[in-house]
């Protein structure tokens, strides 16, 4: 393996704690990562993107939808059980190989596994993570109809640490696999590409990079002192800069981690306002005045320098705006340098600035409360109860805002996102795994106004996400069997009852402060006796024999561990 590719690759072991598993394993992991970091906008959990080790041919995959992972039949059919008609469909698929070069063979078997996915009726795999995975774009092929443009799309990437030289044969391969894709009749675009190692290291530290941008302003005027914020300027810039230099990853595809505070998805082009936007965008007379007949974009930086004509913004987040730039990104190629967009820069660092931010300028037509949880007032009370570890060994981090720690030399094992402390408490303390497991969308749906009620205890989200990053960093050093990690979920109530007791106070009593700081008083550091309450509760799950996935999916088996409890 090349050896900056071997550093970057031991960096992400160490960051996300993988040091048991096999390098080939590493990689892979490593791999699906890098592909599908900047396609999902929440946090990636690897062992829900990367296949069994008796695939065949795949090494990872994932069905986003709306920018999320669906990891289920049933979760699919919970998102197509709204009223939504422009669902965002993507279907990803991902082969690693540590190899230099590219193999023709290794291709051909990657190719065939993918379209063996989409056209075998009834699908076969030893893989279940791809079974889950047919099952979901099942139901989205069900419902064509809710799909943006009425189909899905897909992504193939075959990456190794070689450098791609396009030779014949595999150009040949790789476009007769689209050909064949496009056969199949079901998707809208087909992306399928050769990653070498450059692509591969860019992508790599793009993910975990601030994401920098330079714009040449036509005109501006910075706004007046305001409470709370550093610097405010009003902006009027060229649309094709903004959508280049701006919204664009290197691959040409949107940012989507650009959006992740705008709350509201794009509602696509078929949307009225949206048309109405392309539509100007079109006329040759009236896109001269698009700056006047559009709203604009929102963007709040912690890091804002103007210098001349230069704007230069750092770690930035669009936070309204979402509609325009999806608009101008799809239309790109109507761009013209007369057409010009106007842009309100906020510098703040002040996270209730922003959140205050954020809230107003996405008030305008109705939001799920749910849309805001980033912002609730107890999501602030767990981020402050978080900082109160600060200089203690091994604390953990809450990222209530995506991309929040970026840059600050925090490994990935150590941040809870939001998304992650509420399958924590969900496994742990409401005692659904199997929500956390395979039905999140469900779990929000079903649990999400308890899981992030005010009334809450603030200690049990870093009680649940302590105990797992216990579990996690145990699995990483061999102590606990890798094939245990599937089980994470139930055994965070496993865990929480023999560390704390079998009677769990309700979440909002005062007696689970005390019950969940015997959690964490056992998990806080690498003992004897954490280590033996873990290796307990694995013994536990053992007892229970074969489990397949789709009894792992049932809430009886959690009943059926806690029986083993004396």
């Amino acid at each position: 393996m090349h050896r900056i590719v071997a550093s970057h690759l031991n960096s992400f072991v160490t960051e996300h704690a993988l040091e048991a598993d096999e390098k080939s394993v590493q990689f892979e992991k490593f791999a699906n990562y890098v592909v599908m970091s900047n396609r999902i906008a929440s946090s990636v959990e690897l062992d829900d993107i990367t296949t069994e080790q008796n695939d065949d041919g795949t090494d990872g995959i994932a069905v986003i939808i709306n920018e999320d992972h669906v990891i289920s039949k049933e979760d699919a059919e919970t998102v197509f059980s709204n009223e939504r008609r422009n669902n965002d469909v993507e279907v990803v698929f991902v082969q690693a190989k540590t190899t230099d070069g590219f193999d023709l063979g290794d291709f051909l078997k990657f190719k065939e596994s993918v379209l063996r996915f989409f056209s075998e009726d009834p699908y076969s795999t030893n893989s279940e993570l791809q079974q889950d995975a047919r099952a979901a774009f099942d139901v989205a092929i069900a419902n064509v109809p809710k799909i943006r443009h009425g189909k899905p799309s897909v992504a193939a990437a075959y990456v190794t640490t070689g450098n791609y030289e396009t030779p014949k044969e595999l150009e040949t391969a790789r476009l007769k696999m689209i050909n064949e894709l496009k056969e199949l009749g079901f998707f809208q675009n087909i992306d399928v590409r050769f990653m070498g190692r450059d692509e591969l290291v860019s992508a790599w530290v793009a993910s975990y990079s601030a994401i920098d941008a330079s714009l040449t302003m036509n005109s501006s005027a910075s706004l007046p002192e305001i409470a709370g914020i550093d610097e405010a300027y009003l902006v009027v810039v060229k649309a094709k800069d903004y959508v280049e230099k701006l919204l664009v990853n290197d691959d040409g595809s949107i940012r989507g981690q650009l959006f992740e505070e705008n709350v509201r998805h794009f509602l696509g082009a078929e949307n009225p306002v949206n048309s109405q936007i392309a539509e100007t965008l079109k006329d040759q007379e009236s896109k001269t005045r698009f700056p006047v007949l559009n709203n604009g974009v929102t963007i709040v930086s912690p890091d804002v320098r103007v210098q001349g004509t230069m704007l230069h913004i750092s770690n930035f987040q669009i936070v309204n705006g979402c509609q325009t730039s999806h608009v101008l990104y799809e239309n790109r190629a109507e761009l013209t340098d007369e057409v010009m967009v106007t842009l309100k820069v906020v510098e703040t660092t002040d996270e209730d600035v922003f959140s205050e931010l954020v809230r107003a300028t996405n008030s305008q037509s109705k939001i799920e409360e749910s849309q805001f949880l980033s912002l609730s007032p107890i999501s602030k009370r767990v981020e402050a109860y978080f900082n109160t570890f600060d200089g203690q060994d091994g604390r953990l981090y809450f990222e209530r805002r995506d991309r929040q720690y970026v840059g600050k030399g925090i490994s990935a094992i150590r941040i809870v996102s939001l998304h992650s402390a509420a399958k924590c408490v969900c496994a742990m303390f409401l005692k659904r795994p199997d929500l956390a497991y395979r039905y999140p969308k469900q779990m929000y749906d079903g649990y999400g106004e308890t899981i992030f009620d005010i009334g809450n205890r603030e200690i049990i989200y870093y009680a649940s996400a302590l105990t797992l990053y216990r579990f996690h960093l145990l699995t990483s050093n061999g102590t606990i069997p890798q094939n245990m990690r599937r089980f994470k979920w139930h055994i965070l109530p496993l865990a929480a009852a023999l560390a704390a007791g079998k009677n769990m106070p309700s979440v909002k009593a005062k007696k689970m402060d005390s019950y969940a700081q015997k959690i964490i008083n056992k998990f806080s550091l690498h003992s004897a006796e954490s280590t033996a309450i873990f290796t307990q509760a694995v013994s536990m799950v053992a007892a229970l024999g074969a489990v397949t996935n789709d009894r792992l999916k049932r809430q009886s088996v959690l009943d059926e561990l806690l029986s083993q409890l004396v």
